[in-house]
């Protein structure tokens, strides 16, 4: 069990559907039950990748070339990332020279702004940066000179479209897909024995894939007391 196409047909055997389920997820000739199939499994996948931003399987490096005079990094600058979500905000590191680098400072934008926006602005080595509304960085002072802007971040959710399309979630954990896709099925078919089941499988499934992707917070735990899109954070 792994691909895009591989979870749909599992799912299909799971839930009882004549077959061996989807031939594939881009066919035209599929039932409507098969097609139903492939949207809970594409939504369940997102759904489960979009439950936190900071899930390590979605973490990634990147290594941003600087502009002579522009203080925004954006798409345009080699290397920046093509899929972001998040920006971790005390990994963005200005590489001066081999073996010399500097932590930039992180600042709001509404402080950054009125701090370093108006009036003169320095051209130099950068020493504080803020994220901007529309997820750029602005760096202070304005570069003069390229350099390497090293950083870390999180990557934004991805669907799986074709059938050797993979999650980003990790392969061990896959099962946890279909255990909420087949929540989707069983409300929408009033399947009451299959939701039961299913929401079980889901919530073990769920506290084992967080307690291995999200290290650092290992005791939030859903919560049975509270709907499939809440959760509750533990005290230690």
């Amino acid at each position: 069990m792994s691909n895009f196409l591989e979870l749909c047909q599992d799912m299909a055997r799971d839930v009882g559907i004549p077959g061996s389920g989807p031939s594939s997820v881009t066919s035209s000739s599929l039932s409507e039950e098969e097609n139903s199939i492939i949207r809970y499994i594409k939504k369940a996948d997102i759904d489960i990748q979009s439950r936190w931003f900071d899930w390590d399987f979605l973490w990634s490096e990147a290594s941003i070339s600087t502009i002579i005079g522009t203080s925004t990094l954006t798409s345009t600058n080699s290397g920046f990332p093509s899929a972001l979500g998040n920006w971790k905000t005390d990994s963005i590191v200005w590489e001066k020279a081999t073996d010399d680098y500097l932590v930039l400072e992180h600042m709001f934008w509404n402080e950054y702004r009125d701090t370093y926006k108006y009036g003169t602005i320095l051209s130099d080595s950068p020493e504080v940066y803020a994220i901007k509304p529309d997820n750029n960085l602005d760096l202070y002072p304005t570069p003069d000179a390229v350099k390497t802007i090293s950083t870390e971040y999180w990557k934004s959710p991805t669907e799986m479209s074709v059938d050797g399309s993979n999650s980003a979630i990790p392969i061990r954990f896959r099962k946890i897909i279909i255990a909420r896709a087949k929540i989707y099925y069983a409300e929408n078919e009033d399947a009451t024995e299959i939701l039961e089941g299913s929401l079980t499988e889901f919530e073990d499934l769920l506290d084992k894939l967080e307690a291995d992707q999200l290290p650092r917070q290992k005791n939030r735990r859903f919560s049975q007391a509270q709907d499939l899109y809440n959760f509750t954070v533990v005290p230690e």
